[in-house]
């Protein structure tokens, strides 16, 4: 019985490689490969230096990724999708029944340009996710504080960046508060 690409629905998908020891099923339409992580995990262990950044380029990879939820090729469940980096806005699709994880086309060489490659699976846990996230809403409150503060917000980083570094960083907060109450409302 043929399996049917997720996201082109009518394709069947055929053996390929991904890598020259790591087989997968691709869509010929749409490019995108379905990966066992079983076949994954077996290949892992035998690229000691899969860790490595193969290309070197310093722009990421144009990927075509799949936005609407898909369906395991093999169990229909639905996907779960994970990001992959707060650099990268696209989400890679897990099938947590069959341990099946598809890649758009393009994803990965994304995933070998930020050194990822190797680490597949642990952009499926849950640390991995909250990183993300957390690097996201960092990133967010900086573009805040930076149209809040205008032309003052690089003074006021390189403020806080020499706060952290001060031993008496509270002590100079506490001094400094007491022009915050001498400013006119």
């Amino acid at each position: 019985m043929a399996i049917n690409c997720p996201r082109c629905k009518d394709r069947s998908l055929n053996h390929s490689r991904i890598e020259a020891d790591l087989p997968a099923l691709s869509c010929d339409g749409c490019g995108g490969s379905l990966l066992s992580l079983l076949a994954y995990r077996h290949w892992r262990e035998n690229q000691p230096d899969a860790d490595a950044s193969a290309s070197g380029a310093q722009e990421l990879a144009e990927v075509q990724d799949t936005s609407v939820a898909l369906c395991c090729p093999k169990c229909q469940h639905f996907m779960t999708k994970f990001r992959v980096s707060a650099d990268a806005g696209n989400q890679i699709d897990l099938c947590v029944h069959c341990d099946e994880a598809w890649l758009d086309r393009g994803e990965w060489q994304l995933l070998d340009q930020l050194a990822l490659s190797g680490r597949l699976t642990q952009v499926f846990t849950q640390p991995w996710q909250n990183r993300v996230r957390s690097t996201e809403a960092e990133r967010r409150a900086e573009q805040r504080w930076s149209e809040r503060l205008g032309a003052d917000y690089a003074r006021a980083r390189e403020l806080r960046e020499w706060l952290r570094d001060s031993a008496s960083a509270r002590d100079i907060l506490a001094y400094v508060n007491q022009v915050r109450e001498e400013i006119p409302r």
